[in-house]
């Protein structure tokens, strides 16, 4: 889903700092923080590797953990 800005809008976007942009949502309070798609993903890049990271360590756990029981 995408959301047009407003013109109204426009001024705070362009006052915003680099890459910071934060948005309230007046029904919950619930702040969001609006970054450039190219920010988004190039963080989502960063963020998934990590987690691929975390699974492949997890996993490498779980092997050694598995044969802490087999004798040599």
């Amino acid at each position: 889903m995408n959301i047009q800005l407003t013109p109204q809008q426009f001024p705070a976007l362009d006052a915003r700092e680099v890459g910071e942009l934060r948005v309230v949502d007046p029904r919950n309070n619930a702040t969001y923080i609006l970054v450039s798609e190219a920010e988004y993903e190039a963080v989502r890049e960063i963020l998934e590797d990590e987690q691929r990271q975390r699974n492949i360590r997890a996993i490498g756990l779980r092997n050694a953990i598995g044969r802490m029981d087999e004798t040599p």
